[in-house]
């Protein structure tokens, strides 16, 4: 029966453990990938989400100036006093 010398076989478990550990890495990748895939999914419905909030906003700051105008006119509004300042 033919045997592998000592070098032969040791270049067989190396490259056996190359591939192991490139198989490993892989999967390790792979995980990684997912990972990632799932946060960016996340980051997009929050996105979306906003995106919804904000048009909720604009929405009701459509419908307060209508409101506001109604009851004093068209002019600026200081946010900060609470002053209207009416358009000339």
């Amino acid at each position: 029966m033919a045997k592998l010398t000592q070098e032969e076989l040791q270049q067989v478990k190396d490259l056996q453990s190359k591939y192991n550990q490139t198989l490993f890495e892989i999967g390790v990748i792979e995980a990684q990938r997912i990972a990632l895939q799932e946060q960016i999914e996340k980051l997009e419905n929050n996105k979306d989400s906003l995106f919804k909030d904000l048009t909720t906003i604009e929405q009701k700051e459509s419908e307060l100036t209508a409101t506001l105008q109604t009851k004093y006119g068209q002019g600026s509004i200081d946010a900060q006093t609470g002053e209207i300042t009416p358009i000339q």
